[in-house]
């Protein structure tokens, strides 16, 4: 009968590690931001229940004026555009072919993106502004 040799060392094979690219990235931030939304959505509607008693209307509506709900809006308003500009980039990837120029793209569409946030957040930045300097 034969005995095994035993190995001198085992062999360490390194964890498969992934590239974070511009398509992996574009790709995990389409998700979470979907994921935000989706509890955006969740919260909005139960929210929406307090329509039918004026008093608690009134008391949700005036606690959206705190600081933390405008820094909330802000980050609403960058979600919905990233995820938004994102699915419009997935489509011409997908219909139009524009696969080899997707890094372009994703920039393009970011500077877009940030011209929406910058203009569209000016209200929410606004307020809390003012909420601060008195």
């Amino acid at each position: 009968m034969a005995v095994a040799a035993e190995p001198d060392a085992l062999v360490v094979r390194p964890v498969q590690r992934y590239k974070m690219r511009v398509g992996m990235f574009a790709w995990i931030l389409h998700r979470l931001t979907g994921v935000g939304l989706v509890l955006y959505l969740v919260l909005h509607i139960w929210g929406l229940k307090s329509i039918t008693n004026p008093e608690a209307y009134n008391a949700l509506i005036a606690s959206y004026h705190a600081p933390i709900f405008k820094v909330a809006e802000f980050g609403l308003l960058g979600a919905c555009i990233y995820h938004a500009l994102n699915g419009l980039r997935i489509v011409l990837i997908d219909f139009v072919g524009w696969s080899p120029n997707q890094r372009k793209l994703f920039w393009t569409l970011g500077a877009v993106a940030a011209v929406l946030l910058v203009v569209g957040g000016y209200p929410s930045i606004a307020a809390l502004v003012d909420y601060f300097n008195g």
